[in-house]
Parts: structure tokens; C-alpha cells; sequence
């Protein structure tokens, strides 16, 4: 059996031994801070990296196509305007209720930025909330790189008004075929 070194005196302490022999320490039990602090920070850093690897994936099965396949998506009907904060109440409240008001359907809405970067598949997405500290969901829009110099010039906590089709809540509300308005 090997032993271990004691933290107080430095003398050899049995693996099992409640304390040390030579000077009565007690041996530490439990998990180290710094354990603690590494899982946090792991555990952090997942909640921000799998939603944007969730919607990346989708956004690949979905057939992420060209920005010449998307502009014939253009619809035609016209987009209904709607209240961040009633969207996302709506979508943390009952999502099946929200799917049936604004799934399929194009809506144009205004708020904060609190992301501009790409996905696993490199589309451009820009997430949009209500400027909110800590607020899941927000509304994840996906944008073909047309409009790469209209987000390269957002900052984070600028006002932006954008309008698309809504899929549905995967972690955020995904919004797709999205386009700047007055920007």
C-alpha cells in the first residue's frame, strides 16, 4: 500500500490512517477547492458552447444552403411584428403554445445584441434578447453571408431590428432567413 505525505509535517501517513502519526493532523477529505472551481468553469463554459453546437448541427441537417437557394425562400407574406419580450415570455412560458403563434411564420422584432458570431457549419448568427444580464432564451437569428458586413458592424448591446421565419425553441428561439431591417 503506498503512502502519502502529510501537509503539516511531511512525515509518511497510511492512505487509510484518519490522521498523521507523527504529528496528529488530520488528513483532508473531500474535494479541493480548485476541483470545484475547474468543474464550475467546465460546467460554464458547456451551458454557452452547446447551444450554439445544437443549432449549428440543426442548422446542417436542415441543409444549410447558399445565399443564392435561400434568397428563393424570400416569402412573400408580410412579417408580423412582435415584442421581444413577448416572444421569449411566450417561448419560457409554453412552448407549444408559442410554436402554434409564430413557428413558420416570419416576424420582425427589435432588441439588444448579445452575440454576433458563427456556427459549427460557419453561418453567421447574431443573438438578440432583451439586454437582460443572464436571459436564456433569446432569439438565435441565422443570416447567409450576404449580410457578413451588417454584422461585422454590430457591437454588443446595440439596438437592432431584424425579421425572419421562426423554428422553434432549441435552446433559444431560431430564427431563420434572417434579415436586417434599416440597418
Amino acid at each position: 500500500m503506498a503512502v502519502v505525505k502529510c501537509k503539516q509535517c511531511g512525515g509518511e501517513v497510511a492512505p487509510n490512517a484518519a490522521a498523521c502519526p507523527q504529528c496528529g493532523a488530520a488528513r483532508p477529505r473531500g474535494v479541493s477547492t480548485g476541483k470545484v472551481l475547474a468543474i464550475v468553469g467546465v460546467s460554464l463554459g458547456a451551458l454557452c458552447f452547446i447551444p450554439c453546437l445544437i443549432g449549428g448541427v440543426v442548422s446542417a441537417f436542415n441543409g444549410g444552403s447558399t445565399s443564392a437557394a435561400r434568397a428563393s425562400l424570400r416569402p412573400t407574406e408580410a412579417a408580423k411584428s412582435v415584442d421581444i419580450r413577448t416572444l421569449l415570455s411566450e417561448y419560457r412560458d409554453n412552448e407549444v403554445r408559442a410554436d402554434a403563434n409564430y413557428k413558420g411564420r416570419i416576424i420582425e422584432t427589435t432588441g439588444i445584441v448579445d452575440d454576433v458570431k458563427r456556427d459549427i457549419v460557419d453561418q453567421i448568427y447574431v443573438t438578440v434578447g432583451t439586454g437582460r444580464q443572464i436571459e436564456i432564451p433569446v432569439v438565435q437569428c441565422l443570416f447567409d453571408d450576404a449580410h457578413v458586413q451588417k454584422a461585422a458592424s454590430l457591437s454588443k448591446g446595440a439596438r437592432v431590428t431584424v425579421r425572419g421565419r421562426v423554428d422553434g425553441l432549441l435552446m433559444n428561439v431560431v430564427v431563420r432567413e434572417c434579415e436586417f431591417v434599416g440597418l
